[in-house]
């Protein structure tokens, strides 16, 4: 049987309602019947539902022109529309150009009017010479694009004189009854009151934010406690994300009010589109600009890893970048409970733990490494201490918020026609802005860089360890790890005598910290190569340094002797070991001349063991 395609498209949720959809299938599917054609309902209607011919992106037409450029669709095959108008009502110009396009590839059928536009083959230069009816026929579709074009184009134009007309009434009458839930619309529509009730909620929501705690974490603390935070409209049982994201973002809480052509939740995604500039003061404004911009500033800061969250804390900081240094798997965080003796928390290997094949089974003690990554992280200044925004971050938010605005502004003029004097002006003007805003955007970002503050260790151990308040700990330790994932692109956990960790940084520097468990002395590597050492339970001191060579010629000895078994060696190692632990302990100077001694008998024995 002959192949028929079928293009059905409609603009409005009201067409939506009503029968448009089910009439043109019917009419497509009885022409089809009645001429032999076959029309598979899966795969040859290609429809866009609340897409605008006018003003729309209809992708699936594209997609129908497309897959006969690419031969997906035989040519002479037959297209079936209600009208040309589903075509297009775009200017003339450009929908004729689309229809002849089509035709080069397929014939296409009215079933309103009934007409048939026929293919236009390869070989044929002259369509008129061959049939003066075809000619005919384009002529009439040319008048039919056109009425279409010049109806929606008068649409467009009343709408945007009744905005114009309603804007200048605006004083005494209110545009529109959609408003945010914390306002009534009087009986006059004339003026707005506040609910007072709702308004204190709109402020805890952004004192919160302010205070660093995410979306997530605000919507269990409003869902916990609805009889104090009732849902914004009786539908709703609970809080959702984004209604507490609108909240935050939605510049009705400054008194703005955006005009948009488009319905909300309108078929097929369509977006809304602003109709000119915000109007100002047209709310009652219930958030002050320094406080919006405040929570904008620490939004954008907020960035969680990947996974799943725990409710009330986030237990793990080298979550979702450390790995296990012998298989490449990886490490798991393991919670054993309060009990004094099988308790504790932990890492270990996920695969060794689930029976796999790497041998290092061990559970290493996580306080001690987690308190090491503290030091990592201040001594060599991964992350900025968090401090409320200042002049410089205000006027850079406020900046970046006239940038955005901008550049949407200046794309949807270039998506039109631009060839009006008024519309190149205001490109021009646009541009200007762009790039005045990008400049001084950029020397601000540099001023922020160079007066931000780097944590101390014991702030940041306050900050991630001892904060007393749960929520504001739970979100301290998500942005510690996600300022960690922004720096370290994998980390490796490597058991050799004692544990260590090799960070590959996403600047290509490599960093290490090297842990005495037993002790908890260790160090961390700089960028400058040196080493800064570390007492987890005290106070460093004047020897640490010298302290740390001697473990590391230590752990080279252990290493070189691993394979070597003699009870001589055995207690030669052991005795250095106690030494280096009497020194970490009481801090004697005095003993290294012992250790020493003790490193040289040990080595003189291995290199005879070796030789013999």
């Amino acid at each position: 049987m002959k192949k028929a395609y079928s293009y059905i498209r409609y603009s409005s949720p009201q067409q939506a309602k009503g029968d448009s959809f089910r009439r043109q299938l019917a009419a497509t599917q009885a022409y089809c019947d009645k001429n032999g054609y076959e029309l598979d309902q899966e795969l040859s209607i290609y429809k866009e539902l609340g897409i605008s011919g006018f003003s729309g992106d209809q992708e699936n037409l594209k997609r129908f022109i497309q897959d006969c450029e690419t031969g997906k669709i035989e040519k002479g095959s037959l297209l079936i529309v209600e009208n040309l108008d589903r075509l297009s009502r775009k200017k003339i110009n450009v929908a004729m150009r689309q229809f002849l396009h089509l035709l080069e590839y397929v014939n296409i059928y009215t079933t309103q009017d009934e007409k048939k536009y026929l293919h236009i083959k390869d070989d044929e230069d002259d369509v008129a010479e061959k049939n003066d009816n075809q000619m005919l026929d384009i002529i009439t579709s040319l008048v039919i694009m056109s009425r279409a074009y010049n109806e929606s184009s008068t649409k467009q134009k009343r709408l945007k004189e009744s905005w114009d007309e309603r804007r200048e009434n605006i004083q005494t009458k209110k545009l529109t009854s959609l408003i945010p839930h914390w306002l009534n619309l009087s009986k006059d529509k004339a003026t707005f009151h506040i609910k007072k009730d709702r308004v204190e909620i709109i402020k805890y929501i952004y004192d919160k934010c302010i205070e660093g705690v995410g979306v997530t974490q605000l919507v269990r603390q409003l869902n916990n406690n609805l009889d104090q935070f009732p849902t914004p409209t009786s539908k709703s049982k609970l809080w959702a994300r984004t209604s507490v994201s609108r909240i935050l973002t939605d510049k009705s809480v400054l008194g703005e009010y955006q005009p948009h052509i488009g319905k909300h939740g309108g078929i097929g995604d369509k977006k809304r589109k602003p109709l000119g500039d915000p109007i100002l003061d047209y709310y009652p404004q219930v958030i002050d600009e320094e406080t919006f911009l405040k929570a904008q500033i620490a939004r954008k800061s907020r960035v969680v890893g990947r996974g799943k969250l725990s409710n009330e804390h986030f237990s793990n900081l080298y979550r979702s970048f450390i790995k296990c240094g012998h298989c490449d798997g990886k490490m798991e965080f393991v919670n054993k409970g309060n009990d004094r003796v099988k308790g504790g928390k932990y890492l270990t290997c996920a695969n060794s733990k689930r029976g796999g094949e790497c041998s290092q089974n061990k559970h290493y003690k996580y306080l001690p490494l987690e308190l090491m990554l503290l030091h990592l992280t201040t001594e060599n200044g991964f992350m900025p201490k968090p401090e409320p925004p200042t002049e410089l971050n205000l006027r850079l938010a406020k900046l970046q918020d006239l940038n955005e605005k901008a550049s949407n502004d200046l794309n949807f003029l270039l998506m039109g026609d631009f060839t009006a004097l008024p519309i190149q002006n205001k490109i021009s003007e646009l541009s200007k802005d762009i790039e005045n805003y990008s400049l001084e955007i950029n020397n601000l970002e540099d001023k922020i860089l160079t007066f931000k503050p780097e944590y101390k260790y014991d702030d940041l151990y306050n900050d991630v360890i001892l904060e007393e308040d749960k929520t504001k700990l739970y979100s301290n330790r998500i942005n510690f790890n996600s300022y960690l994932l922004n720096k370290i692109e994998s980390a490796y956990f490597i058991y050799d005598h004692c544990p260590f960790i090799i960070f590959k940084m996403k600047d290509k520097h490599v960093h290490t910290i090297i842990l005495d468990e037993n002790y908890n002395f260790g160090g961390c590597t700089l960028p400058s190569g040196e080493v800064s050492y570390k007492r987890l339970n005290g106070v460093p001191t004047p020897i640490d340094p010298m302290i740390w060579q001697i473990q590391e010629n230590f752990i080279a000895l252990l290493d070189e002797t691993k394979n070597i078994k003699n009870k001589k060696l055995d207690n030669y190692l052991n005795r250095i070991n106690k030494l280096i632990n009497k020194i970490i302990l009481d801090q004697d100077i005095e003993l290294f001349d012992k250790i020493i001694y003790q490193i040289e008998k040990t080595t003189q024995l291995l290199i005879k063991l070796k030789i013999t």
